[in-house]
Parts: structure tokens; C-alpha cells; sequence
């Protein structure tokens, strides 16, 4: 190793601040604080950075293949988030279906355009407030959404199939685990 690639801390000891949240003795409480009692955890800041970091990692791939199976000719994957969104929600706003998508109202103005004139989504006005406007699901594009669920939904379950039982009973207690870490605890 070159010697500025060496640790100025010197051989053996620990980098600078690396007592961080486990505390000087090393342990951790199952919230990543240091425990008071001194008793140690099963699990190390360094082994949740790296569950953090490959979970993340499976996540955001799997999502990609995902929505690559629910984009087509026909729409692009954020035109089909638009949609989905309208067919779960019923009616939105361009704001909010910007803010749902994360993108600029300038973007979605573009998205809603393409989509109406493909006829799968319509634009009026709010029966309420003629400034706003309020975009609405046309049969078309939930017969949109719904084929693109289904095909992704074949997709996942042949991809499930391949696995063993003990796989599956597996990936059934990891669904459940994942929605109440990631999901039902959003912040």
C-alpha cells in the first residue's frame, strides 16, 4: 500500500470517528444508538450500511425491470406511472400528478398532452374552480394500466415459479418484512 493511502490513525486502530453511533464500546442498540447496558448487537453499523446498500441496490433494478414491462409502444413508463396514479386515484391535478411524479409542471404538461391525444387520459376544467384542471383515466388508458399490470404481474410470477418452496415461503415473509420497513413506516 502507498504510503498515502495509509490510515494517519496508524495500523491497528480505528479511523477517526469510527466509535460514531455503536458508541466507544462498540455496541448498538437496534435503533443505531449506542446501548447504555454496553451489551453488544448482533448487528454492526458496517453490517446494516451493507444490507442498506445491496437492498437498495435489488430495489431499484428490480423496479427497472418492472417498469420496463410496463411500458410499450404504446407509452412510455412515465406515462404509465401517470396513468396508474389516475387509475388509482380517479381524478388529480397536473400539480399534483408533477409532484407525484417528481417532475417539473412544464414535464407534465407535456406527459398529459401526449396522453390525451393518444386518448387515454381527458382534461377539463374543475366544476368548482375553472382555474384548475382536473385530468381524468378514459377507458383506454385503463385498459392500458391494466394490461401493463398483468404483464408484469406474469412476468413476477414466472419469476417466483423458478424458486423452490422454502424460497418462496422466503420471499413471502420478505414481501411482508419489506412493507412494514419501507412502506408502512414512510417518513
Amino acid at each position: 500500500m502507498a504510503d498515502d493511502d495509509q490510515d494517519p490513525t496508524g495500523p491497528g486502530r480505528p479511523p477517526a470517528g469510527a466509535d460514531g453511533p455503536e458508541g466507544v464500546d462498540g455496541a448498538v442498540g437496534a435503533d443505531g444508538a449506542g446501548r447504555a447496558d454496553g451489551a453488544t448487537s448482533d448487528v454492526s453499523v458496517g453490517d446494516v450500511a451493507e444490507l442498506a446498500a445491496e437492498l437498495r441496490r435489488v430495489l431499484l433494478v428490480s423496479s427497472r425491470i418492472l417498469r420496463s414491462h410496463t411500458a410499450s409502444e404504446d407509452v412510455s413508463a412515465s406515462q404509465y406511472s401517470v396513468l396508474a396514479y389516475l387509475q388509482r386515484t380517479g381524478q388529480s391535478t397536473p400539480g399534483a400528478l408533477a409532484d407525484f411524479e417528481h417532475v417539473t409542471p412544464p414535464v407534465m404538461t407535456r406527459i398529459l398532452g401526449r396522453l390525451e391525444e393518444a386518448g387515454m387520459v381527458t382534461r377539463a376544467a374543475h366544476p368548482g374552480d375553472g382555474r384548475q384542471v382536473r385530468v381524468t383515466l378514459t377507458d383506454a388508458g385503463e385498459q392500458v394500466v391494466l394490461r401493463g399490470r398483468a404483464e408484469r404481474d406474469e412476468w413476477l410470477r414466472s419469476r417466483i415459479q423458478e424458486a423452490g418452496p422454502e424460497e418462496r415461503d422466503t420471499l413471502r415473509e420478505a414481501a411482508e418484512l419489506l412493507r412494514r420497513t419501507l412502506i408502512e413506516r414512510r417518513d
